[in-house]
């Protein structure tokens, strides 16, 4: 059977068993998974490849996701203790086995403050993957010959390789460089039990801080050449970005957008252009579009 070890231990080391894993196995080709999206009652559960995205069946039919897969998923990624993961699931998303997995459901508020969440009815589980040639088209710039880094601003639309390509960048300068890894949402790194199980070369990490606290903590304490760090969302963080440049220290970074004049035109993130040295952007999946001088 295809996969069946797969099924037997459960998918990423027991998150997902039984029949759902089943179902899941048996819609998969040879093809890399991406992402699982889980929604309660709804037909179907999908599954985004490396090359379609795919309506999961059981049993012939449609796999109706239920609230007890929810449920049981929230609980093997907590390791038993929904309260131990809280603060994490009031900024969206659970970093469990190896993989980054995005929640939705109703808010709790007291005194317009988020306290919680419940009814968790959806689910975003993201794979990570290492793919070591995804920077050999931009490492020779972002390094150069004289032994500097520039720092580089990736920007790509959703699910085109940003978060690869600034691992693989990682991993290939820290061993030449101090290199700081802020992974606020456990996508670089995937970090487990304090260790990365990505190869991030020899890189530090600091792993489910907001950005804005971990980069003042790292330049700081950390003594970065290097800050790596992934999607650049707030105002406060891009101000924060521009101000660690401007001490001296190079950071590799990445945010949402389609181009060079989308950023432009940007409120938000048109300060990074004054700050960054290059721009590279990419296309779904992976494929880097044009790498420019800023």
């Amino acid at each position: 059977m295809r996969g069946g070890l797969f099924i037997y231990f459960g998918m990423f080391d027991g998150l997902i068993c039984g029949n759902l894993a089943r179902a899941i196995t048996d819609s998969l080709g040879e093809e890399r998974l991406i992402e699982l999206r889980l929604r309660v009652g709804r037909q179907a559960l999908m599954l985004t490849t490396s090359a379609a995205r795919i309506g999961v069946k059981f049993a012939g039919a449609p796999y109706l996701v239920t609230a007890r897969d929810i449920e049981d998923i929230l609980t093997r990624a907590s390791n038993m203790s929904i309260y131990s993961v809280s603060e994490e699931m009031l900024r969206g998303y659970i970093p469990s086995k190896k993989v980054r997995i995005g929640v939705g459901g109703e808010g709790v508020s007291d005194g317009g403050k988020l306290i919680g969440i419940k009814n968790v009815a959806y689910m975003v589980i993201r794979v990570p993957h290492q793919v070591k040639s995804a920077a050999d088209g931009v490492v020779n710039k972002v390094m150069t010959n004289d032994g500097k880094i520039k720092s580089t601003l990736i920007v790509s639309p959703p699910s085109a390789g940003k978060t690869t390509i600034l691992r693989e960048l990682a991993r290939m300068i820290s061993s030449k460089f101090n290199t700081v890894i802020i992974d606020e949402r456990y996508e670089l790194a995937a970090v487990l039990d304090g260790v990365p199980t990505l190869d991030i070369g020899d890189s530090e990490v600091v792993s489910g801080v907001p950005k804005t606290i971990a980069y003042q903590n790292c330049v700081r304490a950390m003594n970065p050449e290097v800050i790596v760090t992934d999607e650049i969302f707030s105002k406060e963080e891009v101000a924060a970005i521009c101000d660690i440049v401007r001490c001296g220290v190079r950071v590799l970074a990445s945010v949402h957008g389609e181009d060079l004049e989308a950023l432009r035109a940007s409120e938000l993130y048109s300060p990074l252009l004054k700050c960054f040295e290059l721009l590279a952007v990419l296309k779904p999946v992976g494929k880097l579009v044009a790498v420019t001088e800023l």
